[in-house]
């Protein structure tokens, strides 16, 4: 039976950020597809806000996915970055699927997620006023300041083809749920999801040398989730997926068949 690989993108990310990947296809066949979500927001469609749950429309729409492939078939899903916290938040409402009953992940894997070290943070708090999180929107995607974003937020920004660093920063003037998220993803957020599936048994994957969210802040999550599986690959920053995507595509494949062997 084939198995579902849900792939999901971080803040002012895209399909862009796992297109790599897709030339390691083989590395799951024929038993793996890989599926990433077209998100309200994201990749220039319109931002649906939504008053009373902002989480709704991003919930909504991956369960649509769910059901347009399958949900009777087993899914494995990934979240990177605010991906992973957005599968907190829909693991802390079980999983729900508008018209499905029970649905649930086989297994679910976070990479580089970011929650537990909100509060040790001093990004998050600067990022309060709403103008400011558009004014870096601007900045991010600004061609003449790519290459100082691209040592920021790589460490061998040279291994990626051209064409995807500039489209890695045209997804971000083209995101346009981007400044939302910080009204989403806050402390009380987080503690609130803790409290509901902190005694799952998710795994957990971190680079050694992750900036964007430090694995130094690991024994928090490790704090908050007892039962889950923490694993710190060395060498990796916060984009595997662009700098080394066939290491990238080797470890997803043998954390899933360590997960399917346990």
């Amino acid at each position: 039976m084939k198995t579902y690989l849900l792939l999901l993108h971080g803040n002012g990310g895209a399909r862009a950020r796992f297109q790599l990947l897709f030339n390691y296809q083989d590395y799951f066949s024929p038993g793996y597809e890989m599926v990433v979500p077209a998100l309200p927001g994201f990749e220039g469609r319109p931002y649906i806000y939504d008053h009373e749950d902002q989480w709704r429309p991003f919930l909504k729409a991956l369960g649509e996915v769910v059901k347009k492939k399958g949900a009777s078939v087993p899914w494995i899903v990934y979240g990177h970055g605010i991906g992973g916290s957005m599968l907190m938040e829909w693991a802390s409402r079980n999983w729900e699927i508008e018209g499905v009953q029970g649905w649930r992940p086989k297994h679910v894997i976070l990479h580089g997620c970011i929650g537990a070290s909100l509060h040790k943070r001093w990004f998050p708090a600067l990022m309060r006023p709403f103008w400011l999180r558009q004014w870096l929107q601007i900045l991010v995607s600004n061609p003449k300041l790519q290459p100082v974003w691209e040592r920021k937020l790589f460490l061998h920004p040279k291994a990626i083809p051209v064409s995807l660093k500039k489209q890695f920063f045209q997804d971000y003037r083209e995101c346009a749920a981007f400044p939302y998220f910080f009204d989403m993803i806050t402390i009380p957020w987080y503690r609130k999801v803790q409290s509901r599936i902190g005694d799952r048994p998710f795994y957990f994957l971190w680079g050694d040398q992750e900036r964007v969210v430090a694995s130094t802040h690991l024994p928090l999550w490790k704090a908050g989730f007892p039962n889950s599986t923490f694993d710190i690959h060395n060498g990796w920053d916060h984009f595997p997926m662009l700098e080394d995507a066939s290491t990238f595509a080797r470890k997803l494949r043998t954390i899933m068949e360590e997960l399917d062997h346990r």
